[in-house]
């Protein structure tokens, strides 16, 4: 599962942006806004994540879905949305690959080598 940090990332490298200013910009909220995505102090919105998802050229619902998890208050909502995204394919790890946004930070590589069982796959 992607992070909003992960989408603003390829945001930035399909756009060729050079900044998070620019995100901003192209997002239609303020630099501020893109700052509080960046140290989780808040997450994508579904009106951002529609626009993310049409930049990025994949299903809305799995931006939207990602953003709910990230955003979720206990595991169990997290575990739903989870189980959400991989109903619908799995299909945001194959942006990244598109993009060329190749490795996973750390934390992430971490979790991933934690359950093994999460599979993902590009068509």
């Amino acid at each position: 599962m992607q992070t909003t940090n992960a989408f603003l990332d390829a945001v930035k490298a399909k756009t060729g942006v050079p900044s998070d200013y620019a995100i901003a910009k192209i997002l239609g909220v303020t630099q501020q806004t893109v700052s509080r995505y960046r140290v989780g102090k808040d997450f994508l919105g579904d009106s951002t994540a529609i626009r993310v998802a049409g930049i990025l050229e994949i299903d809305a619902a799995i931006v939207i879905a990602c953003a709910h998890a990230e955003r979720a208050k206990n595991e169990q909502e997290r575990e739903v949305w989870e189980h959400i995204v991989k109903a619908l394919g799995g299909l945001a790890a194959s942006i990244f690959l598109a993009v060329g946004v190749a490795p996973l930070p750390s934390h992430e590589a971490q979790a991933a080598a934690q359950y093994p069982d999460n599979v993902y796959y590009v068509k």
